[in-house]
């Protein structure tokens, strides 16, 4: 049974699919780590499935499946999650703007620390869209002062879990339009402990991002923040609460 399963959604990502597969391979190899790789395709209109496909013939451990659909992030992770045999669980994007290089330096954080989530924070980034950056941590502090935590990079979407952690970090009362920026509240609203590292955000090694307009996107996700803050901050407290009184 391999150690981690990497969960990585993809939408149209045709052109970083070889690349991807490739150095996280690698990076594996290289510090001897048995890791599989599960490449979920989000009902993708490019010619992602055929690479997929491709790929597969040269990675034995590259595993996938195709929405007929098209899910969103957290459908690609239920999805992961679901084929994952690792005991841990790290979800990554397909463009490449996580580095694969740093997924054993997550994973041997969380076999040293022995915590339940591994967190990569963005430090630093090499690309020029400034706006989107800067939107992305002004977003970060406000999830921070709302829901009272400290964390660097709580919107970070590069995170080692031990496997039966996510799938309960991935169980809500509530639909979110975009969960990927509440997983990590989530986590911290069930009592899970998080270890942040370090990283470098880097531009996408090819395609264009879903988002378009960014103003627009992070509109989008402010109308998820009344059901978040409900469940995340009152909900899910009072029920750790209750745990505790009833122990």
């Amino acid at each position: 049974m391999p150690l981690v399963s990497v969960i990585v959604p993809c939408y149209n990502e045709e052109g970083n699919i070889e690349e991807l597969v490739a150095r996280t391979d690698t990076n594996f190899r290289e510090h001897g780590i048995d890791g599989e790789i599960i490449l979920v395709d989000d009902a993708s209109t490019d010619g992602t499935a055929a690479k997929i496909r491709e790929v597969m013939r040269r990675f034995p451990n590259v595993v996938t499946e195709t929405h007929p659909r098209n899910l969103g992030i957290a459908g690609g992770w239920r999805t992961g999650l679901r084929l994952a045999r690792g005991g841990y669980v790290l979800i990554t994007d397909a463009d490449l703007q996580y580095a694969p290089e740093d997924n054993a330096k997550l994973v041997a954080r969380a076999l040293e620390t022995g915590a339940d989530i591994v967190q990569g924070f963005r430090i630093g980034h090499n690309y020029s869209d400034s706006l989107r950056y800067s939107l992305s941590l002004g977003f970060c502090w406000t999830l921070n002062i709302l829901f009272g935590c400290r964390l660097h990079d709580i919107k970070s979407g590069y995170i080692v879990f031990r496997r039966e952690v996510f799938r309960d970090v991935l169980e809500t009362r509530h639909r979110y339009r975009h969960f990927q920026h509440f997983v990590t509240i989530s986590a911290v609203s069930k009592g899970y402990r998080i270890v942040q590292v370090p990283i470098i955000f880097y531009e996408r090694h090819w395609g264009s991002s879903f988002i378009t307009n960014p103003f627009a996107f992070s509109l989008g996700s402010l109308r998820d923040l009344p059901k978040a803050l409900w469940e995340f901050l009152v909900l899910n407290r009072l029920l750790r609460r209750g745990r505790r009184c009833a122990a």
